[in-house]
């Protein structure tokens, strides 16, 4: 749908909004002469916004604030909070919009975003909004909605369906554990010794270290604390997840395939699109399972199913890879806090919901719970019976970032040298404890030492 129509389309449900007296409950906001934006990229604001806020407020002029130089990933997270702090503080915008989880819990911590529960409880739209986008957005340290998300991403596990009918095997079903998943896939191995046999489960670009870090996040857990400068991975949760990952390594439930890479004048190997394409062995009809976006795999040759994603083996209710990352704030303070508090409701309302549902959107789907009846697809109503996986916010200050490439390195490595039946399980996860707290406490130190030339 083209943004004329969308505008089109949005203005005559705000109308109806209008005509209606109310909006879930509440008044609507008085249009303000001005409303201050601040957002990374204008155009990508306008884009996704754009519309609805002139919808919303069709007389007020937008002045619009750059947090681009506040975003640089270039630059440390604690250079980037402190420039979104300078940035509120000093240019003040009324509504911001929050890509970043670490700045938001950040700027939610300093005191510098108000905190929505009361407007949420007197529009009483609490209730209308997915229960897993408001846990994410009090993962902060007063446990609280300093934003809301106005749209949130999942995961799906797709299916070839002719597959599972050929081998006669039993279709995935929601609410299966990794465990389970991995038994399902193994099955497919089970059933054939041929090369050209198809594999039960398989991920691009994703090998032993990448699937035991994918499983750890489903089940909440960490492989250090970096606040207190712990790594944790001699535990008896992580001993389960390297063991049920290296056991299907070692019977066959994988097979390892690289696509052939090319190199750069730089010496970096990266992939082309063909070579992206010939390691999607899930479109190819060369695998049985994978995870993706939700709306992915639109065009392939075979009958596609889907199902939640794997969930955690404790509550079998959370999944890894929910994310609300487009958060929209107010700054506390703000002279416009209910104009500003009006368009974060609209954008949450169901009057978007139905505009979002005749769109096709690969950014995410609306948080309001709504959705997933308008769309009339049983895939998106599966998307709000979903939970996040949480875990504990963690602060990345004081660590130099030299550490993630060693420690993943190391850890690839050492799971290598199991494989290769160099060294036993018990052996790896005591080497990788060992290893990966040097090597954290030698980031912590090289960063205080920058720290004090600075």
């Amino acid at each position: 749908m083209r943004r004329g129509a969308i505008a089109a389309l949005v203005g005559l449900l705000l109308l109806l909004l209008v005509l209606a007296g109310c909006s879930d409950g509440q008044e609507q906001a008085k249009e303000p002469d001005v409303l201050k934006v601040a957002d990374i990229d204008e155009n990508n604001f306008y884009s996704m916004y754009g519309d609805y806020l002139n919808a919303a407020y069709p007389n007020t002029r937008i002045e619009f604030i750059s947090a681009k130089d506040a975003s640089d990933w270039k630059v440390s997270f604690e250079e980037r909070a402190k420039r979104w702090k300078q940035l509120v503080q000093i240019e003040q915008p009324d509504l911001i919009v929050l890509r970043d989880d670490e700045i938001y819990q950040s700027l939610a911590d300093e005191g510098l975003l108000t905190d929505l529960s009361p407007y949420m409880q007197s529009s009483g739209i609490t209730e209308q909004i997915h229960p897993g986008v408001l846990e994410l957005m009090k993962q902060n340290r007063d446990g609280l909605p300093y934003g809301m998300a106005t749209i949130f991403t999942a995961t799906k596990l797709y299916y070839n369906e002719d597959l599972f009918r050929e081998y006669g095997i039993d279709l995935p079903r929601d609410g299966m554990t990794w465990e389970e998943l991995l038994q399902l896939a193994y099955r497919f191995t089970a059933a054939s010794t041929s090369s050209d046999a198809p594999v039960g489960y398989y991920q691009s670009y994703s090998g032993p270290m990448e699937l035991a870090s994918y499983i750890g996040s489903t089940e909440g857990l960490s492989m250090y604390r970096l606040n207190a400068g712990k790594v944790t991975l001699d535990t008896t949760a992580w001993q389960q997840v390297f063991h049920t990952v290296l056991s299907h390594y070692k019977d066959g439930t994988f097979r390892s395939f690289t696509p052939e890479g090319k190199i750069s004048t730089d010496g970096t190997t990266y992939y082309d699109q063909e070579a992206s394409l010939s390691a999607d062995w899930f479109s190819k009809g060369r695998a049985a399972m994978t995870i993706g976006s939700y709306g992915s795999f639109r065009n392939v040759k075979f009958k596609l199913g889907s199902v939640n994603p794997p969930v955690d083996a404790s509550t079998r209710s959370r999944s890894a890879d929910f994310y609300a990352n487009h958060k929209l704030a107010i700054r506390a303070g703000s002279s416009e806090v209910r104009a500003a508090w009006g368009f974060i409701q609209f954008m949450v309302s169901d009057y978007v919901a139905k505009v979002s549902a005749q769109q096709a959107n690969d950014i995410g789907v609306p948080s309001r719970m709504s959705y997933g009846q308008f769309a009339n697809n049983e895939g998106a109503a599966g998307l709000y019976k979903q939970m996040p996986a949480i875990t504990p916010p963690d602060d990345r200050s004081g660590v130099d970032t030299s550490f993630y490439e060693g420690f993943y390195s190391m850890l690839k490595q050492e799971i290598s040298d199991v494989l290769a039946d160099k060294q036993t399980e018990e052996g790896m996860l005591k080497r990788m404890q060992e290893q990966g707290q040097k090597l954290l406490d030698a980031a912590k130190a090289n960063a205080g030492s920058k720290g004090q030339k600075g």
